[in-house]
């Protein structure tokens, strides 16, 4: 009698990657078929460096937990810091709304600015031409501030870890010996009247690639309420 020809279906072989993604999609295959245990080979404390299943199991969910655990703590602190500088925002817009007059403004600012946000050195600077006798800024020349100017481009605000020697002493005067980085906020952008100027000891405090949202939030309420006291 001639051997029949085996079917299609015999000759198929599964590779190992099949098998993994089956029992991936089957992770209960074990338990509805439980006599696979005793042909397959499990290691269980059978010497050194070996460890059961079950134990993998738990340490791959640990590791996954770990993870897990490691995101939930930066979106946590990410949201922690968000409602800190929300908070710090509010403090320093009803500061600057409650200021009488244009001197009191640009000091209060400066202070508040300071001690909010943590910023060593902190300076505003208003065009001679928007100043008048109940407003004196310190006085940067017009070289001065179209070199500040033309450093910031057209964006509302620009950082720096390093800019020119003279123009540090012009914005922070005795204290730009010790500033590595600073912030420059253009003042009722974009006319830009003027300017603040954040400083700090911190090279790493101000950078080119930082987000700039709060700065421009600093820069632009300050604006308004210098716009305010400006038309009374």
């Amino acid at each position: 009698m001639s051997k029949q020809p085996s079917s299609k279906s015999e000759n198929i072989e599964i590779t190992e990657q099949e098998v993994v993604a089956y029992l991936e999609k089957h992770p209960d295959l074990l338990q509805k078929h439980d006599a696979l245990l005793e042909n397959l080979l499990v290691p269980h404390m059978a010497g050194a460096g070996m460890v059961s299943l079950i134990e993998r199991q738990v340490e791959v969910l640990r590791e996954k937990n770990s993870v897990l655990d490691a995101r939930l703590d930066v979106l946590i602190n990410n949201a922690r810091t968000n409602e800190e500088l929300t908070e710090k925002l509010h403090r320093y817009s009803l500061h600057l709304s409650s200021t009488n007059g244009l001197a009191e403004l640009v000091q209060g600012a400066a202070e508040d600015l300071q001690k909010l946000f943590d910023i060593d050195a902190v300076s505003i600077h208003i065009k001679p031409e928007y100043q008048g006798e109940n407003l004196q800024t310190s006085n940067l020349s017009d070289k001065a501030y179209t070199a500040i100017l033309d450093t910031m481009g057209t964006e509302p605000c620009s950082c720096h870890r390093e800019l020119d020697d003279e123009l540090m002493v012009s914005l922070f005067g005795d204290e730009a010996s010790r500033l590595k980085s600073c912030a420059l906020l253009a003042l009722d952008a974009p006319h830009r009247i003027g300017l603040i100027a954040l400083g700090s000891s911190e090279q790493s405090r101000f950078t080119p690639a930082m987000g700039t949202l709060i700065l421009t939030r600093l820069g632009e309420l300050f604006s308004a309420a210098l716009m305010r006291h400006r038309k009374d």
